[in-house]
């Protein structure tokens, strides 16, 4: 298992990934939209800067060289004071090859990458509604504390405008 920062060659595997990760997710009610993925997805990695920006995006990859999994991640100022915070945007593992190292790498790399930035701490939000226990003994292992809780109010369909 390889983890690598992303590359613009990336973008197309993780349009279909994000698919797979949106319809198994409560996001599955959104409209799923892959030209605003793939959009999102070449803005991370540009001003991610292979590694040296405010974002980045790590890929774990298998040893055939196929991407398995994503972290995309950020650090800013905290709000109520000058310190850093890096914050996990999205975080996921192809289902069928969960439980192989690759989360668990691709974490590590994020941590890396946060502390060499002089981060105060790491938030990771679980918001998904999937396998929400699994990710709590999981972050709960590597020293993280559960702080809050999420919350969604569904206001229903609205027309783009």
């Amino acid at each position: 298992m390889k983890i690598r920062f992303a590359t613009p060659d990336d973008v197309a595997p993780f349009v279909e990934m994000c698919r797979v990760f949106h319809a198994m997710t409560r996001f599955a009610a959104y409209d799923y939209n892959p030209e605003r993925v793939a959009h999102n997805l070449k803005a991370v990695i540009d001003i991610g800067q292979n590694g040296k920006g405010s974002h980045c995006f790590f890929v774990a990859e298998d040893s055939q060289g196929q991407p398995v999994g994503g972290l995309i991640g950020c650090i800013e100022r905290h709000f109520f004071s000058d310190q850093p915070v890096a914050s996990i945007i999205h975080y996921d593992v192809l289902p069928e090859r969960r439980m192989g190292g690759a989360g668990l790498r691709l974490l590590t790399a994020f941590r890396k990458w946060a502390e060499n930035r002089g981060a105060f701490e790491i938030s990771a939000g679980v918001n998904s509604g999937a396998e929400i226990q699994k990710m709590d003994r999981f972050l709960r292992k590597l020293g993280f504390r559960q702080t809050g809780g999420n919350y969604s109010l569904m206001l229903g369909p609205v027309t783009p405008r």
